[in-house]
């Protein structure tokens, strides 16, 4: 159980704790100061002590002097992390450069910063950078397609297929087919279709089969392709072999996350062999104001 309290002759009653800590309840204001109530119920957000305008919180997991005041004066202008956004783009053609695994781990030490669902804080990554490993990976990745593909076109197995890989998969079964062909043409001209020759795969995984995982995952993910933008890397997700993973227990046992961990989602990471040089213009999402229910 968390240990949190409150400096009585600091606090000034003005309720940013409680409101911030809506859900978990933790805090009550009493006729003096606000009290944490129920320290049992904290999620370990440490959106209290970062909120407190006159440092009355004392929070175990958050000791002030590991909690910097925030700088505004240094974060970057709407108008520069538009740029950011903008320039991050899916790159597919790497060079032929290792990226040092001190860079890696201080990338997905940026992830952390992403939010999660109940401050489960619960995405770890694994980290491939043998060029074996991936290279089997990919092989069996596109054995999978192709063999999904050939069986969805069967009549008999299709049925079954359904169960496990989803009416839409098994409905483009063809489609799965000739993929699975112009993959394998191009890996026998010695071209990496699944991971595009990258020096890196990332692989974000959390527990079990968790509510919200997922989108924990993607945002962890999206903090980490941010500053990989920022430090002249590129990345891509890569949609293909999450979908076998999640269908081919050959592929799992390849990939040999940790037992219990679930791979949420994958990326490939590297320098860029082309390095973009323009912004360029993206769809405007449309934006509806209080839909009609009708």
């Amino acid at each position: 159980m968390s240990q949190i309290k409150v400096d009585a002759t600091a606090c000034l009653r003005c309720g940013a704790c409680v409101q911030v800590c809506s859900t978990a309840r933790v805090f009550e204001i009493h006729d003096d100061t606000s009290v944490a109530v129920r320290p049992d119920a904290c999620w370990g957000c440490g959106q209290c002590v970062s909120v407190c305008p006159v440092d009355a919180i004392d929070h175990d997991q958050f000791p002030l002097e590991k909690c910097p005041l925030i700088d505004r004066g240094r974060e970057p202008t709407a108008e520069q992390l538009t740029v950011l956004l903008r320039a991050r783009r899916s790159t597919r053609t790497f060079a032929e450069r290792p990226v040092a695994r001190e860079v890696v781990r201080d990338l997905v030490n940026s992830s952390r910063w992403g939010p999660s669902a109940g401050n489960s804080q619960d995405v770890d990554w694994a980290a491939i950078d043998d060029r074996a490993r991936i290279t089997e990976l990919s092989k069996a990745t596109i054995d999978q397609i192709r063999r999904f593909g050939r069986l969805g076109k069967n009549p008999v197995t299709r049925l079954v297929l359904r169960l496990f890989l989803g009416r839409e998969l098994v409905k483009n079964a063809a489609r799965s087919v000739r993929l699975g062909d112009e993959m394998l043409d191009r890996w026998s001209q010695g071209r990496d279709p699944l991971f595009h020759n990258a020096p890196v795969v990332l692989v974000g995984h959390t527990r079990g089969r968790r509510p919200f995982a997922r989108d924990d995952a993607i945002f962890a993910a999206y903090n980490l392709m941010l500053m990989a933008e920022r430090q002249g890397l590129a990345t891509c997700q890569i949609g293909f072999f999450q979908i076998v993973l999640e269908r081919s227990r050959k592929v799992r046992r390849m990939l040999g996350l940790p037992e219990g961990r679930n791979a949420q989602v994958i990326l490939v990471l590297g320098y860029p062999q082309h390095p973009f040089r323009r912004l360029v213009p993206r769809r405007t999402p449309e934006l509806t104001w209080n839909p009609s229910q009708e």
